[in-house]
């Protein structure tokens, strides 16, 4: 269920693509209500290219999952049997939150709402709280085991969806935010290995 999920996420993405294309210059997604003139003032102005909904999208889906990964990297740090899935675990946890903090901060700029729409969703990348207790229950090798899925299958699909922001999305602080991380995240996957 989820691999065919993981192919509708990347469609809803490619979607707003498209529907990006033919609406019309002017529309914008709406600023959080909270933002005041004089936060506006003080903030950096966001890039000359209104966000528009494949970048919405993007960053709605990717923070959250970013958040739960990092969650299930710190316990891979503390708790895998191999070293080297330790190591890697500790530096996803620490890039990862840089990165969170990059894509809250573009949220923020794009006056993407905060907000949450995939909460509850069984999602590919996203490690359920399910999953999550699983793992916390496993020990030794079968720990390892699904540590490696599900951080494989988070990597994977954040290198879609960085895809998909790549080739949709119209803002160029996303789309060079989505360049980074498609880049960073492939070679965690590669080190990861099969």
């Amino acid at each position: 269920m989820r691999r065919a999920f993981a192919g509708a996420a990347v469609a809803a993405l490619a979607l707003c693509g498209a529907l990006a294309a033919v609406a019309g210059p002017s529309e914008r997604p709406p600023v959080a209500a909270s933002t005041t003139a004089s936060n506006a003032a003080s903030a950096p102005a966001p890039s000359a290219a209104p966000f528009n909904p494949t970048d919405a999208a993007w960053l709605q889906l990717l923070a959250p999952m970013t958040e739960q990964n990092i969650r299930l990297a710190e316990l891979t740090a503390n708790r895998a049997t191999a070293p080297d899935l330790r190591a890697l675990a500790a530096e996803i946890a620490g890039s990862h939150r840089g990165e969170l903090a990059r894509l809250h901060e573009l949220t923020r700029l794009g006056g993407v709402t905060g907000d949450n729409p995939h909460t509850g969703h069984d999602m590919p990348g996203f490690t359920t709280a399910t999953e999550y207790a699983e793992a916390e229950r496993a020990g030794g090798t079968d720990f390892d085991r699904l540590a490696v899925q599900h951080l494989r299958e988070y990597l994977d699909q954040s290198v879609r969806l960085a895809d998909s922001e790549s080739a949709a999305g119209s803002a160029p602080a996303a789309r060079r935010l989505a360049a980074d991380l498609r880049r960073a995240r492939a070679a965690e996957l590669a080190r990861l290995g099969p």
